[in-house]
């Protein structure tokens, strides 16, 4: 199960040499690769703030009763006027911990660095690659309070060639989602060898 903003529901651009899945669904069809019953359901949604994600999508996730739940957001809280990274740690742990309190396991994602994409202005993008950086060291810190999986694409390198991100948006692309889906498959990776 994923939740979140429009970094969890996929949003993205085309581009050529890159199948068109976001990283949820890449992830997924690895999943059922090894477990064909795999069952996914992908809650999120582009524009939503972690409090608006807390309030419309947890109490249908607690229902699910996933073995697995994603959480990718933060993004939208980092682009807007203003960023309260306390409030948001606030809400990523009213997230994390009902998650956890029923067996699940969870993983958490670091927003990747935006200021990379050309789409944030040249005298925004120092303020949105501290607040990228704040809401990373936020998010894992509080993930591993409640024993969650933290995979880091803020801090993550990208190998050289065409920039994942999107010309006419600040999400990624296919080559940036395609990233994103390594991380995390190689984040579950370690997590299943950790328990071995």
């Amino acid at each position: 199960m994923v939740i979140g903003d429009g970094a969890a529901e996929g949003v993205g651009e085309p581009m050529e040499g890159f199948r068109r899945r976001s990283w949820a669904d890449r992830v997924s069809n690895t999943l059922r690769a090894v477990h064909p019953e795999l069952a996914y359901i992908n809650l999120g949604k582009r524009g939503l703030l972690d409090a608006d994600i807390r309030a419309r999508q947890l109490a249908r996730a607690l229902t699910l009763k996933s073995t697995l739940a994603v959480i990718a957001c933060g993004g939208t809280d980092v682009l807007g006027v203003s960023f309260d990274a306390h409030a948001v740690e606030i809400e990523l742990s009213r997230m994390i911990g009902p998650l956890r309190d029923t067996g699940c396991t969870v993983l958490t994602m670091g927003v990747p660095d935006m200021s990379c994409s050309h789409l944030v202005l040249e005298q925004c993008q120092a303020e949105a690659r501290y607040r990228a950086r704040l809401l990373a060291e936020r998010t894992e810190a509080i993930s591993l309070r409640h024993g969650a999986l933290y995979v880091d694409l803020a801090r993550r390198p990208v190998t050289p060639g065409p920039s994942p991100w999107s010309s006419t948006a600040p999400y990624l692309n296919c080559r940036g989602h395609a990233i994103a889906a390594g991380a995390v498959i190689q984040g579950l990776g370690m997590l299943l060898s950790s328990r071995i």
